[in-house]
């Protein structure tokens, strides 16, 4: 098989993953059960975690994005197409992922919520994309982007309940895989906000997410293994959504 063909296989391979444990987990009500995790320990978060794992600081990145819930159609103009950054080809996730899959403990459930795109509460505008790298070390890497909209209370909340779950949950059971390891990550510095984890299926590599919030808009991008090693979500993918929702 020729180089070309080799890769567009591992690209499709990885999208498989991507699309597999996002959409399997069901079509229930987004994110259902996530409410259990959201306590005082995430109002609390807010501020006191940025020296923990998986806070950034914002000082230097915070974004133009605007505060107010951005429709559909602004949240579609904000979103990466082909030709944005170089080396990826882009496109649009096709359907809007909806799990209903519940994570024991639940203290657990904002991780398992993130990792089927289906955050709790769910966002009033969604906006899918599927960048697949085309070259270089991200050869053959497929990585989901979900833009989703909120209002400011709400955005911060899903951040905070995320990094309150980073501090609690180790492992957790439910969801599509029998059991999954949780693992803190560093954010990146970017937007107003942001969290990074992987989760790690039991003889997989670690898949990776980083979650963003810039203004009122909460963007996730979650790269999957694919290959048995740990996934890394690309920084320029972060840097060029970011920087275009805050345009």
């Amino acid at each position: 098989m020729s180089r070309a063909g080799s890769q567009q296989v591992r690209i499709k391979a990885t999208a498989a993953v991507l699309s597999t444990a996002l959409l399997v987990a069901g079509c229930g009500g987004a994110g259902s059960g996530g409410s259990d995790a959201k306590t005082s320990d995430a109002a609390a978060a807010r501020g006191a975690a940025s020296g923990g794992p998986g806070s950034a600081s914002t000082s230097a990145s915070a974004s133009e994005a605007p505060a107010q819930p951005l429709g559909e159609a602004r949240l579609k103009s904000a979103a990466l197409v082909g030709g944005d950054v170089d080396g990826y080809q882009i496109t649009d996730f096709p359907v809007k992922p909806d799990g209903d899959s519940t994570a024991r403990p639940a203290d657990c459930q904002p991780l398992e919520n993130m990792r089927t795109a289906s955050p709790d509460p769910g966002p009033e505008a969604f906006v899918g994309l599927l960048a697949f790298g085309g070259a270089g070390p991200t050869a053959g890497s497929a990585t989901m982007i979900g833009l989703m909209s909120y209002d400011a209370t709400d955005a911060g909340d899903i951040l905070d309940g995320l990094r309150a779950a980073l501090k609690k949950c180790t492992a957790y059971e439910g969801g599509v895989p029998a059991r999954t390891t949780v693992e803190a990550a560093t954010a990146p510095d970017a937007g107003d906000d942001a969290v990074a984890f992987g989760l790690r299926t039991r003889g997989d590599g670690a898949d990776a997410f980083v979650v963003v919030r810039s203004g009122a808009t909460v963007v996730l991008f979650y790269t999957a293994s694919g290959n048995g090693s740990a996934a890394k979500v690309p920084a320029e993918l972060v840097t060029a959504q970011i920087r275009k929702l805050g345009a």
